[in-house]
């Protein structure tokens, strides 16, 4: 291959190399003809070479093989926010590196598979650089952002609902203002518990959402079904005149899933969160219970055959216990997840003012959504936090704290 490095200006394709020319080089530089391909490229440099119009993105082998297959990518992200590249099913972040080597463009280069193993009298074809590029743009696979979705969400009550007072978020709004993938997004819809409606994304108030679910177990009972074996056709058609049948059929699927072994009209109550949907109502009517009394209330509010437990408010409520365990003295109050800063060094800060200490499964819950392929939870805590073991039990504390 040959490299004219002052190529004629006013010719990007006729820099004068001959075949006799070719094989000189090949002599000089004592390698055997017969062991080479016998096509060789000469190359030179355009005039016009690319400029910023164009950007180098150094891409893993799994998307490189997705963008051949037709597949894009697209950058996302405001003017107050770093960008992030996105394919079908990922999130990248997207930062610029700079090498000392010089990476050339050559779109119509032949590598070595493309050619053929000496068979005859030399060729030369004519190869021109495009662009000469010392910076490049690396990706590191993230989570979504996903923090805005709440936000860009308008709130679904059965108010307006009835007046039509409704301004719809579609998928693609959606897509233009939130840093994730396609299937990334339609999944943090759905663990948002998100309705479409009349063409829009809303998010349902909780309160709509306690008034349709109760409809939902109440029509459960009415008909003395088991909560492991409910009917969805049956229940949304006689329903439909209480819910709009559209967002009643998606709620159904919130709280019930295909049952085992059923019919595709069978289906069974997720019990736990329908303890989890009262528990996090109650927690919302009043700044502090005292443990106890919640858990009466709790128990007395839910669908009868649904037992509650303090695990199922996981990343919604926090428990101050009076001594080591919990009894009388005991509170409990509201403490979302949603609610907390997402840097995980301020979420911290929070999490160590609200409690002194916590244990890695007390604390999952609130640092699981700021994880990175790299990083778990562990290895968070362990970054930014300071281990402590109390009776044998080990927790996490703020690292520079008392």
């Amino acid at each position: 291959m040959e490299v004219d490095m002052n190529g004629d200006c006013q010719n990007e394709l006729e820099f004068d190399r001959s075949v006799d020319q070719v094989k000189d080089v090949i002599q000089l530089a004592k390698l055997d003809e017969s062991e080479l391909y016998s096509y060789s490229q000469v190359i030179s440099f355009s005039p016009q070479l690319y400029g910023d119009e164009v950007k180098l993105i150094h891409v893993n082998k799994s998307m490189a093989d997705s963008l051949q297959e037709g597949d894009s990518v697209h950058l996302r992200g405001s003017e107050d926010e770093n960008l992030v590249l996105c394919s079908k099913d990922k999130t990248y972040d997207f930062k610029e590196a700079e090498t000392s080597n010089s990476m050339l463009i050559l779109p119509e280069l032949k590598l070595a598979k493309e050619c053929e193993k000496h068979s005859g009298e030399r060729t030369l074809a004519w190869r021109n650089v495009s662009g000469i590029f010392f910076k490049y743009f690396e990706l590191q696979e993230i989570r979504p952002r996903l923090q805005k979705l709440r936000t860009a969400l308008q709130t679904l009550t059965e108010s307006n609902v009835r007046k039509c007072d409704l301004k719809a978020q579609s998928f693609e709004d959606l897509l233009d203002c939130i840093q994730a993938s396609e299937t990334e997004l339609r999944q943090g819809l759905k663990d948002l518990e998100t309705v479409c409606f009349r063409g829009g994304w809303f998010l349902p108030d909780l309160d709509y959402k306690i008034k349709i679910v109760s409809h939902l177990v109440k029509f459960f009972d009415d008909n003395s079904w088991k909560l492991d074996c409910v009917y969805k056709q049956e229940t949304v058609d006689t329903l439909a005149d209480l819910v709009d049948k559209e967002i009643l059929s998606q709620v159904f699927d919130f709280y019930c899933s295909p049952m085992q072994g059923g019919t595709d009209d069978e289906f069974s109550v997720e019990k736990e969160k329908i303890s989890r949907l009262f528990g996090n109502y109650l927690l919302t009517q009043t700044s502090t219970f005292a443990y106890n009394d919640f858990m009466d209330i709790w128990e007395k509010a839910v669908p009868e055959g649904i037992k509650v437990d303090i695990s199922h408010l996981a990343g919604l409520a926090l428990v101050e216990q009076s001594g080591s365990s919990l009894q009388a003295g005991s509170f409990i109050k509201s403490f979302p997840e949603e609610n907390l800063p997402n840097s995980i060094q301020e979420r911290l800060e929070v999490l160590f003012s609200a409690r002194e200490r916590w244990s890695v499964e007390e604390v999952t819950p609130y640092i699981q959504p700021l994880t990175t392929p790299k990083l778990n939870v562990n290895a968070l805590l362990t970054k930014y936090a300071r281990p402590v073991t109390v009776q044998g039990v080990k927790y996490f504390c703020a690292k520079h704290g008392k």
